[in-house]
């Protein structure tokens, strides 16, 4: 199964990707679209429409040059495609071109949060045992490497990364805690 990852500004289906977006994610864990539009200008943020060998929309992912490692901040698939294992074949490739990939979930308390889980961990994600609150929700941090140590200011880089505008990353700061990531474990 070979996928295409396409960029957001070279993708015919920007709207697909932003709908996509705005349909996976609840709002208090999501910027506004036009951040991340803005954001991959800088060339070290990803925005990718996820095709099959087909051309048949699969998803979206977003990814950020934390320097040591990268941080898959979303990753959707399409409903109509899900239970494919479109998924497991993103994470794969995602790892394959990224090496150590970072990222944070809903710190399981339900279903549908363990099973989630449970998909990372069943694709090369292993546990950190370290947790944070951020917007009011409380997540825990996954990663590709099991010898990667997370520490306050790699976190911080998914943020402050993301772009080189004061302006923004005043928004970004705003809406999300930037500054003062209290880890526990």
């Amino acid at each position: 199964m070979n996928l295409k990852y396409i960029n957001f500004y070279d993708s015919k289906q920007r709207n697909k990707i932003k709908k996509t977006y705005l349909n996976s994610f609840p709002r208090n864990e999501r910027f506004p679209f036009w951040i991340l539009k803005y954001s991959i200008k800088n060339k070290r943020n990803f925005l990718y429409e996820v095709l099959d060998y087909n051309n048949k929309f699969v998803g979206i992912c977003y990814i950020v040059d934390c320097q040591d490692s990268f941080y898959l901040m979303y990753l959707a698939v399409d409903k109509i495609m899900r239970n494919k294992r479109y998924g497991s074949k993103i994470l794969e490739d995602l790892k394959s071109k990224y090496g150590i990939i970072v990222l944070s979930i809903e710190k399981p308390n339900d279903e549908v949060s363990l099973k989630r889980k449970k998909f990372y961990l069943a694709n090369g994600f292993y546990e950190k045992n370290k947790y944070y609150e951020d917007n009011g929700v409380k997540y825990e941090l996954l990663c590709t490497s099991k010898d990667y140590v997370i520490t306050r200011e790699n976190l911080k880089r998914r943020y402050s990364n993301m772009t080189n505008s004061k302006i923004i990353r005043y928004i970004i700061g705003k809406t999300f805690n930037m500054d003062n990531i209290k880890i526990e474990e």
